[in-house]
């Protein structure tokens, strides 16, 4: 390490309030680039902790940059110098301390355990820095946090603090330097630090955490309809001959059958098994038991997913913006008017009314494109499956003659008028600078940014209007006019704005971008609704001119590729179009891959890979199989849909339910706002799942080496496998109301 110059010393040991925290696999000890250490080879115990630098190139020796930055107000510059330091340059300090903060991740703290951070470090002006070692999610309260003050000469800090709280296998290390009582603006300066040495000095109390186990036995945990197909998978130690049905009441053995040959399965890397007990059906609740393990509980019955249909639909009311939420029908998530302030356009004096519609997720961001996602998810499951819906969902609006679930998506609907500007274009988002801290939405107060209209937003915009000029034809045909009416504007634009205009965040803001630069499936989408919704053969003609880019209208229903919702929409349009027979071809040709996939997996799984939001690809595959029977006429996809909501409800590797509030095991730390501020879990939201990608620092300390459908932690940390949104949740309405239609 390089030369130490002034030293100063602070020792700590922090008691906060504990949390839950998911405990890591801690077979590995950690790597290590340093070490300050004179512990050897000969002497150092091979399950020891101690004597490794936890923070990788601490003296910036190596030119990759592993740090990061976050801004609220304050704007800078992170860089290493030739003088192999850390250098932030400050441009602006902003309002608060955090408004510039420089963070590293990827360590872990353990419990009990004592630790010492070491670093260098000062700036060319005298100023404040806030150090502080943290949890990265929920409230983001320190481990260990002190306010150091720096001057023009290199100064020496060395803290020491215990671990009080549970593991924590991915916190942050922040230094803050935005603005501190007392400050004034100081103008351009930079802050340099070197020579970062964190280790466990002490680990004698060192913790032996569980690791990432899963059950050994998975299934459905809300359970079947007496005549479905019944499949348990087993593996490991539960992999024998036979296995049994035990009646929960009675304790009783009441049906015993053969266990399938076991297999390798890659995507969990593991032997597995399938157990098909379908041949019993007696109403009741029931465990698996095979070689003594036994499973979660089931039910077999008749109205087993109502309440979790219910949940899943009125997740969309608990995230309704601009509008109170009572306690009658929020409970514990009740909260005042939120976000009703006036936003304004990035870059401009303008503002404009923006209130209103879902918050898309587990922040209070509001957006175009997956709201379209969304919306269009729930009128297709109306449409197709109109007797699964009805009029008391607890909502306001209940019981006021028209089906709930277009009450709900009118309220989204009613935001995305306020969203489409003059020229007819679409501005993308609404949302403030940044992600605000895990708080309730009305706490959230920062000035709302509206960005620039992009033609991915626009075609979704017109895509969705349409679809809902023929859903709300007979209920309020003036409504349907005024969305057929912002479709046609819509559509003008494109017309007048030919090339892709994705969307990119613009200098400052730091909320979700969702952005794409390839719009000719969103233009499909658009020219497929509006013939569908007119007949009008211009549109027929703007489809073909598109479709002539060569995008296919198959096996897409995200919110990056919307291809099939065309390929959906122009096939069911009364009008025969100029090109049915080639969207046709199109539309099917991703069936055989999705048939192929499920048959292949000991789960049924519909995927070989699991991105982010897996588990809305699991539902979007279903419903794609449903929406392929209904042009079709028949039910070839039905079994295989119906494997696709076991699923989520249980039979998948991790042994998760991943909707919330329902099951045995199912997400009880979501990245979810409101859950966790208030300490209560929102029910019904459906969890993002496995992300093989490890694309959050929580997830790549947690789960490195794990096999891909294994690869989920329930951690509101874990925003990249435990985050939920309103386009997870639309795929499975629509699946539950095709199960509630045809059971």
């Amino acid at each position: 390490m390089k030369k130490k110059i002034v030293s100063m010393i602070l020792a700590c040991s922090m008691i906060i309030g504990a949390v839950s925290c998911k405990k890591a696999d801690t077979t590995d000890v950690p790597d290590s680039s340093e070490s300050s250490s004179e512990i050897t080879e000969t002497t150092k115990d091979p399950n020891s902790i101690t004597g490794e630098n936890l923070m990788k190139n601490g003296d910036f020796s190596d030119p990759e940059l592993s740090w990061g930055t976050y801004f609220e107000g304050g704007s800078g510059e992170l860089f290493i110098n030739d003088k192999q330091e850390l250098q932030f340059d400050v441009q602006k300090l902003g309002s608060v301390n955090w408004a510039n903060q420089v963070n590293y991740d990827g360590f872990r703290l353990y419990q009990a355990c004592v630790y010492e951070m070491q670093f260098d470090a000062y700036a060319t002006v005298e100023r404040d820095v806030e150090y502080r070692i943290q949890i990265n999610g929920s409230d983001y309260h320190p481990y260990n946090i002190a306010t150091i003050h720096l001057t023009t000469e290199v100064q020496h800090f060395d803290f020491v603090f215990t671990m009080e709280e549970e593991s924590d296998p991915a916190p942050r290390l922040c230094l803050n330097m935005g603005f501190f009582d007392g400050y004034e603006e100081m103008g351009p300066h930079s802050v340099m630090f070197d020579n970062f040495d964190l280790q466990c000095i002490d680990d004698s109390a060192y913790l032996a955490n569980s690791g990432n186990n899963t059950p050994m036995i998975n299934l459905n945990q809300i359970g079947f309809f007496p005549n479905a197909t019944k499949v348990a998978v087993l593996n490991g130690d539960a992999i024998v001959d036979k296995a049994s049905v035990v009646d929960v009441k009675t304790g009783s053995s009441v049906f015993e059958g053969n266990v399938g040959a076991a297999s390798h399965n890659a995507s969990t890397d593991r032997d597995e098994a399938r157990f098909d007990f379908s041949s019993f059906t007696t109403p009741g609740t029931y465990k698996i038991v095979a070689n003594g393990i036994e499973s979660y509980e089931f039910t077999i019955g008749e109205d087993i997913y109502d309440d979790a249909f219910k949940a899943t639909l009125r997740m969309f009311y608990m995230q309704r913006c601009g509008t109170e939420l009572t306690e009658e029908f929020a409970g514990a998530h009740a909260h005042p008017e939120c976000h009703t302030g006036m936003g304004k356009i990035y870059g401009t004096d303008t503002l404009i009314d923006v209130s209103g519609g879902w918050h898309d997720a587990g922040d209070y961001g509001r957006y175009v494109v997956p709201g379209a996602k969304a919306a269009a998810d729930l009128m297709l499951a109306y449409t197709l499956y109109p007797d699964a819906f009805d009029d008391d969902l607890d909502i306001p609006e209940s019981n006021n003659g028209i089906p709930d679930v277009l009450d709900e998506v009118r309220y989204e609907l009613e935001w995305l008028f306020k969203m489409q500007s003059s020229k007819g274009g679409v501005y993308h988002k609404v949302t403030c600078v940044n992600f605000p801290g895990f708080v309730m939405p009305e706490e959230e107060q920062n000035q709302l940014f509206v960005t620039h209209e992009s033609t991915t937003a626009t075609a979704d915009f017109a895509a969705v209007m349409s679809m809902a000029s023929y859903v709300y034809a007979n209920i309020d045909p003036e409504f349907a006019s005024k969305c057929l009416a912002a479709a046609e504007k819509a559509a003008e634009y494109l017309e007048s704005h030919p090339e892709c205009e994705g969307a990119k965040n613009p200098m400052g803001i730091q909320t979700g971008e969702y952005p794409d630069d390839n719009d000719v499936d969103e233009r499909l989408w658009a020219y497929a609704e509006l013939y569908k919704a007119t007949g009008n053969s211009k549109y027929d003609d703007k489809f073909g001119e598109v479709m002539g880019s060569g995008i296919p209208c198959a096996a897409d229903l995200g919110w990056q590729g919307v291809g099939a919702y065309a390929g959906y929409a122009y096939l069911s349009s009364p009008a025969t179009g100029k090109y049915k027979d080639a969207v046709l071809t199109s539309f099917t040709s991703g069936i055989d891959t999705v048939k192929s996939a499920a048959a292949s997996d000991a789960y049924n799984s519909s995927l070989t890979t699991y991105p982010w939001g897996s588990n809305m690809s699991i539902a979007n595959n279903a419903m794609y199989l449903l929406l392929y029977d209904d042009i079709k006429g028949g039910s070839d996809g039905d079994e295989i849909a119906r494997e696709q909501l076991n699923y989520l409800l249980g039979t998948n590797g991790t042994g998760f339910c991943f909707i919330s509030g329902f099951g045995t095991m199912s997400p009880e730390r979501p990245h979810h706002r409101p859950s966790q501020a208030t300490g209560v879990v929102v029910p019904g939201m459906v969890a993002g799942g496995p992300d093989e990608s490890l694309e959050d620092p929580y997830a790549e300390n947690v789960l490195t080496g794990t096999a891909p459908a294994l690869c989920y932690a329930d951690s509101d940390q874990a925003y990249s496998l435990n985050e939920i949104t309103i386009y997870w949740n639309s795929p499975v309405v629509f699946l539950f109301a095709y199960i509630e239609a045809n059971s």
